[in-house]
């Protein structure tokens, strides 16, 4: 396949080359045609880098939906915002070929600029230059089909044909090559489709999701998963989704001046109240946080590179919403941000069942109460709590409150009244002068990350006040997670500056000279992201405890469902308080989870942790890609299928 790519992707050039024949007579245009041409596709690479380096992906033509969908113009501007900081650390050696080609054309032509008869010379003239033009043409085409060809019989009936990666297609025809035939199944080909039989063995498949008992695929054990149930029958859930929330920062401390000075004080005080899942990953494709609200609420993946809440949104999937109204709950959500952006007005209630969508709009709010003009984290919690007081007269609130202060990009608010400190009621974690200190070597987007994380923490730690203030502290089990990575420099934060940074609550990264072990260990890493069950009762109902094992995003509405006594029909997910052993992929690169042990899905590279290796061998490895290609192909077709009833308009 690596031979094949190359070939796919000079038959692309070929056809480049033979416009440039075709089209110009003189070899000065066909060369500076090249060269343009080879401008062109170097900033492309370059671009291609940038995008996988914001969304841990390659690009493919389906993520358009992001930004032509509503709310699209805020997530490019997003993208947008952060460009400057991502071209800062971008690969310029994609721009080579470019730099070289200009090269090239200046030593050639240009010596020769006194003599104007190079600017009518021709190498190829007369009907020689439409035979090799048309045959250049026609071989380019060719060597891309054929390309193309390869890849589709290599993958024919395998688990490749409906789970291949824009990565994997890339690799395996070639980039341009792939992309061609990506954008062709984009704009001219419909939404895929599966025969009677298909449908049917994916209905049958689904009934085994009756079934509560799971059989572990690390152990081969079966647990029913039912700990805790019902403990928490009709109390009210505050569910709180924290924006870019990384595990690295619980517990972390940075140095300034002489002393480590904690980034998460708020949190790292929760973790000795709460059930603390220190192994627990996040789950979203390129829908970033409206896909980690899909996970968490349907327990089913995101298929990776499709926009889940605007291409799989018409059906009626079992969601928490839903079956807490069952239990006779009042339910709603709430986000800072308007109520268009990621649809959420439309479709939390619709999609997910919520009684209704509290947005930015209905709101009340000073202009000193936006952080990048975003209600902030503290007035958005606090306003969501008082809208849980209102809603309990009637009986026991669900809410879901979306934060969104520590979103990308990590640059100081806009809005700031009081020159001295960055975000309301807050004092800065750094100092102003602390970049300057001799040796540190921090960029922008990372400081600006652990500002931005730490009001949060402070937010978090304000609102928890809050609640024990208006009486609803008793009656309320707070569930806090965050909803992806944060997409910083791991390299620069753990190797370059590891003297800055340390933590008692989770281990800190260690450079391995293996790159691969590093690249892993440093995805695993970035994947993390916390996860606490909080009974603010002052008699709790639940022991504060630490649980290390491999849980996700997935595990989530199964988890809550069973702790609320709710009633379910499908147990997607385990329940994270049990001792069930399982795996979580990310469905961006195919990186597989497992305790002690992680592997990349798409190369079979993988790491396993010391202690564990009279654990895992050969075999067990193969045991768990199998299982992660029989669950993201079962869990991606019951999203394409949409098997479940079609929801009313």
């Amino acid at each position: 396949m690596y031979v094949n790519s190359m070939f796919g992707d000079t038959g692309f050039f070929l056809i480049f080359i033979s416009i440039s024949i075709l089209i110009f007579r003189t070899d000065y245009a066909r060369a500076k045609f090249i060269m343009i041409i080879s401008i062109f596709f170097g900033l492309i690479y370059l671009g291609v880098s940038v995008y996988f380096q914001y969304y841990g992906m390659f690009f493919s033509f389906y993520n358009l939906a992001t930004f032509s969908a509503t709310g699209g113009g805020e997530a490019l501007g997003f993208l947008l915002a952060s460009l400057w900081t991502l071209l800062k650390q971008a690969n310029f050696t994609f721009t080579i070929s470019a730099v070289l080609m200009t090269i090239l054309f200046i030593l050639i032509f240009f010596r020769n600029r006194k003599n104007q008869v190079f600017r009518k010379s021709s190498l190829i003239s007369g009907m020689k230059r439409i035979y090799t033009g048309l045959g250049l043409l026609i071989f380019g085409i060719l060597m891309m089909v054929s390309s193309l060809g390869a890849y589709k019989v290599n993958i024919d009936n395998t688990w490749y044909e409906d789970n291949a990666t824009p990565l994997y297609g890339s690799q395996a025809v070639g980039l341009f090559n792939f992309y061609v035939y990506d954008a062709y199944s984009y704009y001219l080909t419909g939404k895929e489709g599966y025969t009677d039989d298909v449908i049917e063995k994916i209905r049958e498949k689904l009934e085994n999701y009756k079934n509560p008992d799971y059989l572990s695929p690390i152990d081969g054990r079966v647990t029913k998963n039912d700990d805790y149930e019902n403990i928490f029958a009709d109390k009210n859930l505050l569910l709180i989704q924290v924006e870019s929330l990384n595990n690295f920062a619980i517990g972390l401390k940075i140095k300034v001046g002489d002393e480590f000075v904690e980034v998460t004080p708020n949190l790292n005080q929760l973790v000795g109240k709460s059930v603390y899942f220190n192994n627990y990953y996040t789950t979203v494709g390129i829908g970033n946080t409206s896909d980690a609200e899909f996970t968490a609420l349907t327990g089913l993946y995101p298929r990776g590179f499709n926009f889940t809440v605007y291409e799989y949104a018409n059906v009626d999937y079992q969601t928490l919403p839903k079956i807490f109204s069952e239990e006779g709950y009042t339910t709603f959500s709430a986000h800072a941000n308007t109520g268009e952006f990621y649809n959420r007005s439309i479709n939390h209630p619709k999609l997910y069942g919520f009684d209704y969508h509290l947005a930015r709009e209905q709101m009340e709010y000073k202009p000193e109460d936006l952080i990048h003009g975003w209600i902030n984290d503290e007035i958005f919690l606090k306003k969501t709590i008082d809208q849980m007081k209102v809603e309990s007269k009637d009986g026991p609130v669900f809410a879901l409150a979306i934060t969104v202060s520590c979103h990308m990009p990590y640059n100081d608010p806009e809005e700031r009244y009081n020159e001295a400190t960055l975000f309301p009621g807050k004092e800065n974690l750094l100092p102003d002068n602390f970049k300057m200190v001799k040796n540190i070597n921090l960029n922008e987007q990372l400081t600006g990350y652990l500002e931005h994380v730490s009001y949060t923490d402070y937010a978090i730690g304000k609102a928890l006040e809050y609640l024990e203030e208006t009486g609803l502290a008793e009656d309320t089990i707070v569930v806090l997670y965050g909803d992806h990575g944060s997409g910083v420099d791991a390299f620069q934060m753990f190797y370059e500056n590891s003297e800055l940074f340390e933590n008692s609550i989770n281990p800190v990264l260690t450079y391995d000279e293996n790159e691969v072990v590093r690249k892993l260990h440093e995805r695993r890493m970035l994947s993390q992201v916390p996860m606490m069950i909080y009974d603010a009762a002052s008699e709790t109902s639940i022991e504060p405890q630490t649980i290390s094992l491999v849980r996700a995003h997935n595990s989530l509405a199964r988890t809550i469902a069973t702790l609320f006594g709710c009633e379910q029909t499908y147990y997607f997910g385990v329940n994270a308080l049990s001792d069930t052993r399982t795996f979580a992929y990310n469905p961006r690169n195919f990186d597989i989870f497992v305790d002690g042990f992680t592997i990349s899905g798409q190369s079979i590279d993988y790491v396993i942790e010391k202690g564990y290796e009279d654990i895992y061998n050969f075999d067990k490895m193969g045991d768990i890609v199998e299982a992660f290609r029989r669950k993201k192909d079962f869990n991606d077709k019951l999203l394409k299928s949409e098997i479940f009833p079609k929801l009313k308009e």
